[in-house]
C-alpha cells in the first residue's frame, strides 16, 4: 500500500508541475478548448465500421455479422495493458485455461470455442502481447472466413496495429502501480504525406512483480512502421513488431488442491516457483510488408505478407507424480523441474481486389475477390529434471541449486507443419436503399505433416434489412473449414475442423450514431473438435461434434455528452452433441461460462476550458464456468473496478483500481475427480488478481 501511495504522490506532483507550465493567456484558451473537443471526438468508444484490413466493405448497420470494435481510447480509459484486459468489452468472450505467463491470446474462447488471433487481417500465433502497439481490437463472432483467411465457427480476434495517421503523433506516458509495476511508453509518428515517407514508432519497457511469490517480469516492446506514398492512392508499408517478456522465479501460475486445501491456502503461495529456476521467456516477433494501389476510383488492390515467430521457454516445478505441486498426508512432496520449449512460425500472405459497380439503377455490387496462403510450423519440446527435490509445506525451504535443476531428460517432442491456401469471392449487393444481400464462398486446400490433403468449399449467405436509417435486422448462414495439424496418442492425424454458424440479429445506432446496440441469437455446430486427452497428458483427442447456442448483447458509445458506456451480456449453452462415448453427450464444453456480463460506465465533467474530470465504474460477472467433469463447475464471481482521470488535452493523469472489494476468485481452471487422490475432487486453478492499482501520467507534445 505504501508503494501505491508513493506512486500516486509522484504522479500528482508531476501533474501539478505540468499544469503550471500549461497556464496560458485567455487568448489561447479558446484554441485549447477546440483541441480538447477534437480529442473528445477521437476518444469515442465506438466505431462505425470494421477495419479495411478485414476486407469487408459496409457500415455497422449493413454488415450481417456480430462484430465488436474496441478502440484504443477505451483501452486507455480502462488502463488496459494486454489483450486479457481488453476482452471484457465484447460479449461472450472469456479467457480459458491460462496455465502460465505466456499464454497471451491462445486461450481466448468465443461462443464456447477457442478463437484464433489475426493481426491486421493475417493469421498469427502469439505468446505475449502489449497494448502499446494496438490501435483497435475487433471481436468477430462466427466463421467469417472471407474476412480473415480462415474462420473458427465460434469467432476470431483481429488486432489492428498502430500505423502512420493523417496527423502527427507525439505522446509519452509513464505509469506505476501495485506489485511494483513501473512502465514507460512512447508513441511517435509523422503525418501521412501525399508523396514521400511517413513513420510511426511505438516502444515500451515494463517491470512488474506478482502477487505470487518469486515471479518477476520485464517486458520490452519495439514497433517501428515505415510507409512510402507514391501518390495518395498508392503506398507501400513495412512494419516490425517485437514484444518480449522475461520471467524470473518460474512461469507457471497453476495451483492445485482439494476444497480444504484451497480454503487454507495463502493467495501468494507459489509452490511451482523457486528463485533457483532458470529464467523463462516468451516472445512475439513479426515483420509485415503491404502494398496498396487504387487503380480506379472504385477499385483497389491490396497485397500483404507477414512472417511471425513466437518462441516460449518455460521453467517451473511440479510434483514427481506429473501433476502441479501437490502433497501427501504428511504435507510433503518431491518437486520435479520442468522445461518446456515451443515455437510457432507462421508465414501468411494474401492478395485481393475490392471495388464496386452497378448492374441497374437500384442494384449496386461491392465485390471482394482474392487468394491467401498460410504456412505454419509448430515445434514442441518437453523435458523433466533428472533430479527431484524434497519439499515440506509446513517448513518450506526455497533456493534450489540451479546447476542441478538444469540437468534434464527429454520426455516428448513434436514438429507439426500445416500448409493451406484458399481463393474466395464475396459480394455485398445493395438492393435499393433498404436491403443488403451478402453472398460468397471460399475454396480451401490443405496439406499437413504426414502428407494428408483435403479440400472443401465453404459458402456464406447473409441478408440485412435496414428498417430505418438507424435500425437493421439481419440473418446469416456461414460455414468454416480449418486444417488442424498434429496427431493423437495413437499417431492418427487430425481431420480438418468443419463448422456451421446460423444467427439472426438486430442492430441500432442512436443519438446521431454516438451509441450502438447489437443483439444476436446464434447456433454454432463444430465437427472434429479437439480437446485435451486426460489419459495421455500433452496430447489431444478428436471428438465427434459440439454445438453452441445462445444470445449476445453489446452496448457501446455515448449516452449523453457526459455519460459513456461499454456493456455486454452473453448466455452460452455449449455442449458435446456427438461422441463415441455416450456418457459425454450433453456435457458442457470445458472453460466456457454459461453467462458473462460486463459493464464500464464513465461520467465526464468539464471543469475548465481545457480540462475534463472523469469518473468510471466497472463490473465483471462470470456464472458457471464449465470443467472437464460433467455437471461440475468452477465457482462464479463478480468483481468491481473503478477509475478517476483528469485530461487537459496536452496532458492527462489517470488512476485505475481493479477488484476494489479484494474478492478472491479463479480467473480460470478445471476440476477433475481421481486425477491425484483416488475418488477425490481436485481443482486446478489460477487465482485472479487481488486488489491492485495502476496510475498513468501522459504528455501529448
Amino acid at each position: 500500500m505504501k508503494k501505491n501511495v508513493v506512486i500516486l504522490s509522484i504522479i500528482i506532483h508531476l501533474s501539478g508541475w505540468v499544469y503550471a507550465q500549461q497556464r496560458v493567456p485567455d487568448s489561447l484558451r479558446k484554441m485549447r478548448l477546440k483541441e480538447v473537443e477534437v480529442a473528445d471526438r477521437k476518444r469515442r468508444f465506438r466505431t462505425d465500421s470494421v477495419s479495411s484490413l478485414l476486407r469487408l466493405e459496409g457500415s455497422f448497420l449493413e454488415t450481417p455479422q456480430h462484430i465488436v470494435n474496441v478502440s484504443s481510447a477505451l483501452i486507455r480509459e480502462q488502463g488496459g495493458l494486454v489483450l486479457r484486459d481488453i476482452v471484457r468489452n465484447a460479449s461472450g468472450v472469456h479467457m480459458g485455461y491460462s496455465s502460465n505467463l505466456f499464454d497471451a491470446s491462445t486461450t481466448i474462447f468465443m461462443r464456447g470455442f477457442p478463437a484464433p488471433t489475426f493481426v491486421n487481417g493475417l493469421y498469427q500465433k502469439s505468446s505475449v502481447d502489449d497494448a502499446a502497439i494496438i490501435e483497435s481490437v475487433e471481436f468477430i463472432k462466427g466463421p467469417a472466413g472471407f474476412l480473415a483467411s480462415s474462420g473458427e465457427p465460434g469467432g476470431s480476434i483481429n488486432i489492428n496495429t498502430k500505423a502512420p495517421k493523417s496527423q502527427r503523433v507525439r505522446e509519452v506516458e509513464i505509469s506505476g502501480g501495485s506489485f511494483n509495476l513501473w512502465r514507460g511508453a512512447i508513441d511517435l509518428g509523422s503525418a501521412v504525406r501525399n508523396k514521400g515517407f511517413s513513420y510511426r514508432l511505438n516502444a515500451a519497457y515494463q517491470y512488474q512483480q506478482s502477487f505470487l511469490d518469486f515471479i518477476k517480469t520485464n517486458k520490452f516492446v519495439v514497433a517501428p512502421v515505415l510507409q512510402y506514398n507514391f501518390s495518395p492512392k498508392t503506398y507501400i508499408l513495412g512494419e516490425y513488431n517485437l514484444v518480449r517478456m522475461n520471467a524470473k522465479g518460474g512461469s507457471s501460475t497453476t495451483k492445485v488442491g482439494t476444497d480444504e486445501e484451497i480454503r487454507n491456502a495463502k493467495l501468494s503461495s507459489n509452490y511451482g516457483g523457486d528463485p533457483g529456476l532458470p529464467d523463462s521467456y516468451g516472445q512475439t516477433e513479426s515483420a509485415r510488408l503491404m502494398f496498396t494501389h487504387a487503380f480506379h476510383p472504385q477499385w483497389k488492390l491490396i497485397l500483404q505478407s507477414k512472417y511471425t515467430r513466437t518462441p516460449i521457454e518455460s521453467w517451473y516445478l511440479m510434483s514427481d507424480n506429473q501433476s502441479p505441486v501437490n502433497f501427501d498426508p504428511s504435507n510433503t512432496t518431491r518437486r520435479l523441474p520442468v522445461k518446456s520449449f515451443q515455437q510457432a512460425e507462421v508465414i501468411a500472405t494474401q492478395a485481393y481486389v475490392k471495388g464496386n459497380f452497378q448492374t441497374g439503377v437500384a442494384v449496386k455490387h461491392y465485390l471482394l475477390a482474392g487468394a491467401d496462403h498460410n504456412y505454419t510450423k509448430d515445434l514442441y519440446d518437453y523435458n523433466n529434471g533428472q533430479y527431484s527435490f524434497a519439499f515440506d509445506r509446513n517448513r518450506p525451504q526455497y533456493g534450489l541449486p540451479t546447476d542441478s535443476v538444469k540437468m534434464l531428460t527429454n520426455v516428448f517432442s513434436s514438429n507439426e507443419i500445416n500448409n493451406w491456401w484458399s481463393v474466395f469471392v464475396h459480394d455485398m449487393i445493395h438492393l435499393g436503399p433498404r436491403w443488403r444481400l451478402n453472398v460468397g464462398g471460399r475454396y480451401t486446400a490443405t496439406q499437413q505433416t504426414g502428407g494428408e490433403s483435403e479440400q472443401a468449399f465453404s459458402p456464406r449467405l447473409g441478408l440485412t434489412w435496414l428498417i430505418r436509417d438507424n435500425i437493421s435486422v439481419y440473418a446469416l448462414y456461414d460455414q468454416s473449414f480449418i486444417p488442424q495439424p498434429g496427431q493423437d496418442f495413437e499417431k492418427r492425424s487430425f481431420k480438418p475442423l468443419r463448422g456451421n454458424d446460423m444467427e439472426v440479429g438486430m442492430k441500432g445506432e442512436w443519438w446521431h450514431k454516438r451509441l450502438t446496440t447489437n443483439v444476436t441469437v446464434f447456433r454454432v455446430t463444430k465437427n472434429n473438435l479437439l480437446v485435451s486427452d486426460l489419459t495421455h497428458p500433452r496430447y489431444r483427442i478428436q471428438t465427434g461434434q459440439a454445438t453452441s447456442t445462445g444470445v449476445e448483447l453489446d452496448i457501446n458509445g455515448q449516452l449523453t455528452d457526459r455519460w459513456t458506456v461499454s456493456a455486454n451480456y452473453a448466455y452460452t449453452h455449449a455442449v458435446t452433441s456427438k461422441d463415441t462415448k455416450s456418457n459425454n453427450v450433453g456435457m458442457s464444453l470445458a472453460f466456457m461460462p454459461q453467462q458473462i456480463a460486463n459493464a464500464w460506465i464513465q461520467y465526464s465533467l468539464p471543469i475548465s476550458d481545457a480540462g475534463r474530470l472523469s469518473f468510471s465504474l466497472g463490473e465483471s460477472t462470470v456464472v458457471k464456468p464449465a470443467t472437464y467433469t460433467k455437471d461440475v463447475y468452477l465457482p462464479g464471481y463478480t468483481k468491481f473496478d473503478a477509475g478517476v482521470a483528469f485530461d487537459a488535452g496536452k496532458w492527462y493523469v489517470r488512476v485505475i483500481a481493479d477488484n476494489i472489494t479484494d474478492k478472491r476468485y479463479f480467473s480460470s481452471g478445471d476440476i477433475l475427480i481421481g486425477s491425484i487422490y483416488p475418488d477425490v475432487k481436485t481443482t486446478y486453478y489460477i487465482d485472479g488478481n487481488p486488489f491492485n492499482m495502476r496510475a498513468f501520467f501522459g504528455v501529448r507534445l
